[in-house]
């Protein structure tokens, strides 16, 4: 007889049975739908690094970034464009947005220049808002019920050695930072967080992306998804429980592609399976003793 099979013979045992030995982290990526983007999203200066999409979770629109455009393109769902924003800085490779402003990494300068901007969505004016400045490429950023989640700085003009994520309040990037160490050696071309699940999904740094989702609370790897993406010329965000994926492609040919997110629940606390245990234990304890 199995162990879940035993679990399941008493009331409090099928409880713990579901839990124990029920699937936890099955799920599927499926790609929905793929758009084809204007050809304002496929700036041919010299954008040679990761371009950046994020989303604005207050309009609930898309945001591009291309590195040398200097300007935010905000669109629909489905990729129709519905407004630009140009900005003063230089190479821009991330972007988020929430209900008060946009937020951009940067770099000018290489170390000498800061790399985190808050912008006015109406005038476009930059404010820095860290004292990074150690960023030569920019890094990877996401904005989520009022947390900022960004990697580690870059330290040369490629993303290969970012592997973690640093979270803090927007109101206070550089105080109370919380940093999880994610259990990945392929760089980060881009994240996408699912705050709900804890979750942060990742694109390698690699031209052969594979998509990964990890655990924001251990940086453990919980997923892994080969989709033929790029992530050295692409960008990713997470919105309404799927994915959206921007593909750069110079000159024209962008595209931007929706996965549909199934399956993937949420895994118990461990000190919620102890307690279930203990109780279970405590239940075979009194039925012992009205037996006796």
């Amino acid at each position: 007889m199995t162990f879940c099979h035993t679990l399941k013979s008493t009331a409090i045992g099928a409880i713990l049975a579901g839990i124990a030995c029920g699937p936890a982290l099955a799920g599927t990526v499926t790609l929905e739908n793929t758009f084809a983007l204007a050809n304002q999203l496929a700036d041919p200066r010299s954008n040679f690094h990761p371009q950046g999409l994020g989303y604005d979770t207050a309009t609930n629109e898309l945001l591009y970034m291309q590195q040398s455009s200097r300007t935010i393109f905000r669109s629909d769902l489905s990729g129709n464009i519905t407004g630009s924003l140009g900005i003063t800085l230089n190479h821009t490779t991330s972007v988020a947005g929430d209900g008060a402003n946009y937020y951009v990494s940067d770099y000018t300068s290489n170390t000498s220049g800061p790399d985190l901007f808050r912008v006015d969505k109406t005038t476009g004016v930059p404010t820095n808002m860290s004292t990074d400045v150690a960023g030569y490429g920019g890094y990877p950023i996401d904005v989520r019920d009022g947390n900022l989640y960004r990697t580690n700085v870059s330290t040369t003009y490629g993303w290969a050695n970012l592997n973690q994520i640093r979270i803090s309040a927007v109101a206070t990037p550089d105080a109370g930072v919380q940093t999880v160490t994610l259990a990945t050696g392929a760089g980060i071309g881009d994240i996408a967080v699912d705050s709900t699940r804890n979750n942060v999904w990742v694109l390698d740094y690699s031209a052969g992306a594979a998509l990964r989702r990890f655990d924001l609370a251990t940086g453990a790897e919980l997923d892994s998804f080969s989709l033929g993406l790029d992530g050295l010329t692409g960008g990713l965000t997470y919105a309404n429980d799927k994915l959206y994926y921007y593909d750069w492609v110079s000159g024209s040919g962008s595209t931007l592609s929706v996965f549909t997110l199934s399956g993937f629940t949420e895994v118990p606390e461990p000190g919620a399976i102890a307690l279930l245990g203990i109780g279970l234990f405590g239940l075979g304890v009194a039925r012992r003793r009205r037996t006796a």
